[in-house]
């Protein structure tokens, strides 16, 4: 299942995304091939969100850092093209912790899956075999931050609450409901974002991934019980895993230009 081992995207932070440089509108940055320029020409309407769960595939640092201006770029590219959004960072990760680069986590906007493997297998993070990665269908994207209330809140630590349904035909509409209600009463609190729900889970009864979100907390023991809370979990419904992740580190291109606005 998603995140199953750790999830690991290796490239720095302070690289990746610089506030005080930004790239000019229609210039390639030096080092980025014209094929990694992967944005489909077709409409984004339809495109679904998958989740990319990333693993090291090497313990050479010297590559990871010769390689480091060029992933940025890469990456970057894809963000400002509203291909990858709400990323995660663990630079504390006790789960394949590669020296000092940060346990990365992101979803990724596609048409399809085929589609979604021809935009990461263009990354030098594939073709040179530092990282490999899994796809996972998450649905669409329900709910995001609630900034005012994430802010007040304060910096906590984020946990990802991945669900699957087992007993969704023994579930009620009032159930469902009271479901519903109690994740956005904690979506008002600022102690869950960035909700997503693939539908097809739950109506095929497959081992799909069926609704993952994530939990801001001080502890996990705060997230686990905030999950076991749930009336999904309480009434056997849906299980979940949990899975640390660090903080929230960016959403999408368009509110990161707004915010600086």
């Amino acid at each position: 299942m998603f995140l199953k081992k750790g999830i690991t995207l290796i490239f720095s932070i302070a690289v990746l995304f610089s506030c005080k440089e930004k790239v000019k509108e229609g210039s390639k940055p030096d080092g980025v091939a014209e094929s990694q320029e992967v944005e489909s020409t077709d409409s984004k309407v339809g495109r679904q969100n998958y989740a990319i769960a990333w693993k090291w595939a090497t313990d050479n640092k010297e590559l990871v850092e010769e390689n480091l201006v060029v992933i940025a770029d890469e990456v970057n590219q894809l963000w400002k093209k509203d291909i990858v959004v709400d990323a995660y960072y663990d630079s504390n990760a006790t789960i394949d912790k590669f020296e000092y680069f940060p346990n990365v986590f992101f979803f990724l906007k596609a048409h399809s899956e085929k589609e979604a493997t021809a935009i990461l297998n263009k990354l030098t993070l594939v073709k040179k075999a530092i990282a490999s990665y899994k796809i996972y269908p998450v649905g669409l994207k329900w709910m995001g931050r609630d900034h005012d209330e994430i802010l007040e809140k304060g910096i906590t630590n984020s946990y990802a609450a991945v669900w699957t349904s087992h007993n969704w035909e023994n579930t009620t509409d009032s159930l469902t409901k009271s479901q519903a209600d109690a994740i956005l009463e904690h979506w008002n609190k600022g102690s869950i974002e960035n909700i997503y729900f693939d539908i097809e889970g739950t109506q095929k009864a497959n081992d799909k991934t069926d609704f993952v979100f994530f939990i801001n907390t001080n502890t996990e023991k705060e997230a686990r019980e905030l999950c076991e809370a749930l009336p999904f979990a309480k009434n056997d419904i849906a299980s979940f895993e949990l899975f640390s992740v660090g903080v929230f580190w960016l959403g999408n291109y368009e509110e990161f230009n707004q915010n600086l606005e």
